[in-house]
């Protein structure tokens, strides 16, 4: 497809996916948190769900993902969060771990997250299970300014790859991850 050029290595093919992954996971809570900043309390199930988007989005790039059948890798470490937001960033990660991407009925023991809220009235009785659904506009324009660093951080990563696309005709293309692809550009249909 692109007559002499060859793959790049698949570490450099990896490092594009990595960065770009953490970025578009980045601007993704960046815009959950613009969409709730100002907006004031929603109806519960879609703040809930906004809240939720903001802590998966921000942590993904903090965890564990596989690149290839048999490798993984944390796309970003702790060093692209500045020192002044580690108090943010641990508890994103731990809201992630122990209330939005897992339920653990022992996360939040001086809290009442992650319980079981029992309602007996007139008409029966209801169960409900508490969520992580408040989040202040003070703590959505940190975690804006929080995402900001790490996506600065991607795009300069990602710009030392820029090279290998140069000459690579007008189109959209999938990136091949596999170790020796017959294309690793492969044109979107």
């Amino acid at each position: 497809m692109f007559g002499q050029m060859s793959a790049p290595p698949q570490h450099d093919r990896i490092e594009i996916w990595r960065y770009q992954y953490a970025r578009a996971s980045l601007i993704e809570a960046s815009e959950a948190a613009k969409f709730l900043l100002g907006k004031g309390p929603l109806r519960s199930p879609l703040q809930e769900a906004v809240v939720s988007l903001i802590v998966m989005a921000y942590a993904r790039p903090f965890t564990e993902s596989r690149t290839t059948a048999s490798e993984r890798l944390i796309p970003l470490n702790k060093k692209a969060v500045p020192p002044a937001f580690g108090d943010l960033h641990a508890e994103l990660l731990h809201m992630r771990n122990w209330a939005i991407g897992h339920k653990d009925a022992t996360a939040f023991p001086s809290t009442l997250l992650n319980r079981v809220v029992v309602h007996v009235g007139d008409s029966g009785i209801e169960l409900r299970t508490t969520s992580p659904i408040n989040i202040t506009d003070s703590a959505l324009r940190r975690t804006l300014e929080l995402c900001g660093h790490p996506i600065t951080h991607c795009e300069a990563e990602v710009r030392k790859y820029i090279s290998y696309f140069s000459g690579v005709c007008k189109g959209v293309y999938y990136l091949s991850l596999e170790q020796s692809p017959s294309e690793w550009l492969e044109k979107k249909d």
